[in-house]
């Protein structure tokens, strides 16, 4: 898979592995996120890794567990190291009719009563 200028200077600021990352694009599950297609390892695909690997190669592997791949268009955009931004978006706010959205403005309207 191509590998934009982008990914390839992520790879080496990030200190990731061309082959952490053919691993990754192997055993890695793909998701879908904000139309992009996102490679991460769960748990099934990681430990069919380290079975599937030598022995010389697992302390390579293990340091790969955490990382994610951004591919489009068949070409990688970004690659590094997952943490809990990754996992969710923003979270949907319950919209009540009548009462402001900022929470400044929602004590003066509270105050008010």
């Amino acid at each position: 898979m191509h590998l934009t200028r982008h990914a390839e200077e992520r790879i080496q600021h990030r200190k990731i592995s061309e082959q952490q990352l053919d691993w990754l694009l192997s055993y890695g599950r793909v998701g879908h996120h904000k139309g992009v297609c996102l490679y991460l390892f769960d748990r099934d695909g990681f430990e069919q890794l380290l079975r599937e690997i030598e022995p010389t190669s697992q302390t390579t592997a293990l340091k790969c567990r955490h990382i994610y791949a951004v591919v489009a268009n068949d070409a990688v955009v970004t690659v590094g190291h997952r943490d809990d931004r990754l996992k969710s978006q923003k979270p949907h706010r319950r919209i009540r009719r009548g009462v402001p959205s900022h929470p400044a403005s929602r004590r003066i309207h509270h105050s008010n009563y």
